[in-house]
C-alpha cells in the first residue's frame, strides 16, 4: 500500500501567544499506523495500539511476548482490513469483532465490538516502569494488582495515563499488570483514554492525602480500632497487632501465634481480621507495601506491633530491576514503621526481616535480601532509636539445612514454628520478660465482641474478609424445609458470598464460616440474613474466638465474662 499522510486539523484555533492550528498527525501504511498528538504519540503493530508515550515514558510494555493490547480467545489474531473512516478515526476487524480507534489532540477512544458466540478479552498489558494505579479517583494502590473499577490512572513518576471502562485489572502476568474488557457477544466495549496528564508535587501529595482520608474512612465491621488495654497490668498479657500480607494470616498463616503462644502465652493478639483458628491479625493477602500504608490509619492502636511485608513487591522478573525495587521496597517499608510510630500508645514496632523464599523466580529471593540489606545498613538512622527492634528471620533461616522446603512462599507448619522461636526470643529479650510466663485472668474481665448483626439483620456496613460465627435461636418453624441464608446485600460485586444453614426447633444454632480472601473468591460487601419457613431471634455474627464457639449474645460491642477464654484473647475490664 502506497504510504498515505493524513493531517487532521482539529479543536479550532489555539490561542498560545499567536493566532494558529495545532495539527495531529496521523500517519497510515502497510495495516499499520502511527498518531503524534498535543499530548502523547501512539503506534500499532498488527493493527493493535501497541505503544503509548506520554512526556516520554511508555505506558504499554514492549516485551515480545506481550506487547501492547490485543484481541483474544485463547488465540490472538491481528487486526485486519484497517481503513480511516474520517480524518480522526480508523477501523479493523477479524474474526473477534470490530475494533475502532479515534483520536483528538487530548485523548483516544477504543471501541469494540463482540461478533463472536463466546466473551472475548481486550486486554492492555502495561510497562513495568508504571508503579502506582488510582482506581476510581481514590484509591492509590501499588501494582500489580487486582481491582475492578470504572477509571484506572497509570502513574509513572509524575506521569499518569486514565483509561475510562467499567472493568478490571489482575497482575502480575509475565511480571505485567494487565488491564481488560470482555464484551459478551453483541456487546461494545468502550475504553477513553486520557494521557498527558503531568501531576505536579503538590497534586500528587493532595493524591495521596484524599486515597489515605478514604481508606481511612471506609467502614469495616468486624474490626474494633478502640481497646482498653488498662487490665494488662493484672494480667501480664502483652498485646501484639501482627500486620503483614498472606504469610500473616492465609493458609497455614494462623499457625505462627499457635507457635508463639507456645513460647509466649501472655501475648494476646489484636488485629482487623481473624483467621483459620480464632486468633486476629492484620494481614491480608496479597498486600504489599503500598496497600499496608494506605490502611494505616484502619489499623487499631495497639502498644506493640509486629510488621512482615515487602515480598510481594519484589516479585521481579529481570537482574536490572533488583537493586531500584528493593531500594523502592525498603524507603515504603521506612514510611510504615515511622507511621506505626505516631499511633496512639505504641511502645515498640518490632521489624522482620523479609523472609528468604524458594519460588520458580529466584530473583525475588535475591531481592528480598537486597532489601533486607538496606534496612539494615539503613536501620540507626532511619528509626528513633529505642523504638523499634530488628528481628532477624533470613540470616538464621538460611543456615537451616532444608530450609526452603520449610519456608517456601509461605512457611509450612514447621516454618512457622522456626520463626516463632526466633520471634519470641527477640520479644523476650528486648522487653526483658521471661518466656512461658502464665497468665491471669483479673476479676470482671473478659473478650471484647462486637456482634455485627444490627435488629434488621443486616450488618449495615461491609464485613471484611476472615472467619465468623454465626448463631440464632430457632424460636418456630413455619414450613418444610426451613433454613437460614446469609448473603451479601449487592449482587453485583465481583465475589459474591452466600451461606446457607438448615435449621431445627428449640435450638440455638452455631455455624463457623470462611468469607474467602479479599479479591481472592471475596468482595468486601454487607450482608443481610433470611430465614427462610422458620423464625430466628438472639442473632450474633462475630469474628470467631479461639474456642470456635459462639460468646454470649449481645448488641453492638460488649465484654463477655461469661464464655471461657482462651490463650492469645485480649482480656478487657467490663465497664
Amino acid at each position: 500500500m502506497n504510504r498515505l499522510k493524513i493531517i487532521a486539523l482539529l479543536c479550532g484555533a489555539l490561542f498560545l501567544g499567536a493566532n494558529h492550528l495545532f495539527a495531529l498527525e496521523l500517519e497510515f501504511a502497510n495495516d499499520n499506523w502511527s498518531v503524534t498528538a498535543k499530548t502523547y504519540q501512539a503506534k500499532s503493530k498488527n493493527g493493535y495500539l501497541n505503544s503509548l508515550k506520554v512526556d516520554g515514558k511508555e505506558f504499554l510494555t514492549q516485551e515480545k511476548v506481550a506487547a501492547g493490547s490485543y484481541l483474544c480467545q485463547g488465540k490472538v489474531p491481528p487486526l485486519k482490513n484497517l481503513k480511516k473512516v474520517d480524518d480522526k478515526t480508523i477501523t479493523g476487524s477479524n474474526v473477534l469483532g470490530t475494533l475502532t480507534y479515534t483520536f483528538t489532540d487530548k485523548d483516544i477512544t477504543c471501541s469494540f465490538t463482540n461478533k463472536d458466540k463466546k466473551s472475548v478479552a481486550f486486554y492492555f498489558i502495561m510497562s513495568k516502569a508504571i508503579n502506582t494505579v488510582i482506581v476510581n479517583g481514590s484509591e492509590m494502590l501499588e501494582v500489580p494488582v487486582k481491582a475492578r473499577g470504572k477509571s484506572f490512572k497509570w502513574i509513572q513518576g509524575k506521569t499518569s495515563v486514565e483509561f475510562q471502562a467499567k472493568s478490571s485489572i489482575w497482575g502480575p502476568w509475565k511480571g505485567c499488570q494487565v488491564f481488560q474488557i470482555r464484551p459478551a457477544p453483541g456487546k461494545t466495549g468502550i475504553i477513553k483514554i486520557i494521557p498527558g496528564k503531568v501531576l505536579d508535587t503538590a497534586s500528587f501529595n493532595k493524591q495521596q492525602k484524599k486515597n489515605s482520608q478514604a481508606t481511612a474512612s471506609q467502614p469495616e465491621t468486624g474490626q474494633t480500632t478502640s481497646f482498653d488495654y488498662s487490665a494488662t497490668a493484672a494480667s501480664k498479657q502483652l498485646p501484639l497487632c501482627m500486620i503483614g500480607d498472606s504469610i500473616t494470616w492465609s493458609g497455614k498463616g494462623d499457625y505462627w501465634r499457635k507457635e508463639l503462644l507456645k513460647r509466649m502465652p501472655n501475648v494476646a493478639f489484636i488485629g482487623t481480621h481473624t483467621a483459620v483458628l480464632g486468633y486476629s491479625h492484620a494481614g491480608e493477602g496479597g498486600d504489599s507495601t503500598g496497600r499496608v500504608l494506605n490502611r494505616i490509619k484502619a489499623l487499631p492502636d495497639c502498644p506493640y506491633y509486629s510488621l512482615l511485608i515487602g515480598t510481594n513487591n519484589n516479585g521481579v522478573k529481570t537482574k536490572e530491576l533488583v537493586k531500584p525495587k528493593a531500594k523502592e521496597t525498603a524507603q515504603n517499608i521506612i514510611r510504615i514503621v515511622n507511621a506505626l510510630l505516631k499511633k496512639n500508645g505504641v511502645k515498640k514496632v518490632f521489624l522482620s526481616s523479609i523472609l528468604p523464599c524458594s519460588t520458580k523466580n529466584p530473583l525475588r529471593d535475591e531481592c528480598n535480601s537486597a532489601t533486607n540489606k538496606i534496612l539494615r545498613a539503613q536501620f540507626s538512622t532511619a528509626f528513633p532509636a529505642g523504638n523499634v527492634v530488628w528481628v532477624e528471620y533470613e540470616k538464621p533461616l538460611r543456615k537451616i539445612d532444608g530450609w526452603e522446603k520449610k519456608i517456601r512462599l509461605h512457611p509450612s507448619k514447621a516454618g512457622y514454628a522456626l520463626i516463632a522461636d526466633i520471634m519470641a526470643k527477640t520479644i523476650c529479650s528486648s522487653l526483658d520478660v521471661k518466656p512461658n510466663q502464665l497468665l491471669t485472668k483479673p476479676a470482671n474481665s473478659g473478650v471484647r465482641v462486637v456482634n455485627l448483626m444490627k435488629d434488621d439483620l443486616t450488618t449495615g456496613a461491609p464485613v471484611i474478609a476472615g472467619w465468623y460465627t454465626l448463631s440464632f435461636k430457632v424460636t418456630a418453624i413455619t414450613g418444610d424445609y426451613p433454613e437460614v441464608i446469609l448473603q451479601s446485600t449487592d449482587s453485583g460485586k465481583r465475589f459474591s458470598f452466600k451461606l446457607v444453614i438448615p435449621v431445627k426447633t428449640g435450638k440455638r444454632i452455631s455455624k463457623n464460616f470462611f468469607t474467602k480472601y479479599e479479591r481472592y473468591g471475596y468482595s468486601r460487601v454487607a450482608m443481610k440474613l433470611q430465614a427462610v419457613n422458620c423464625k430466628i431471634s438472639a442473632v450474633l455474627l462475630e469474628k470467631s474466638r479461639p474456642s470456635m464457639k459462639p460468646s454470649v449474645y449481645g448488641k453492638g460491642a460488649y465484654i463477655d465474662t461469661v464464655s471461657p477464654t482462651a490463650p492469645g484473647e485480649l482480656l478487657e475490664y467490663k465497664k
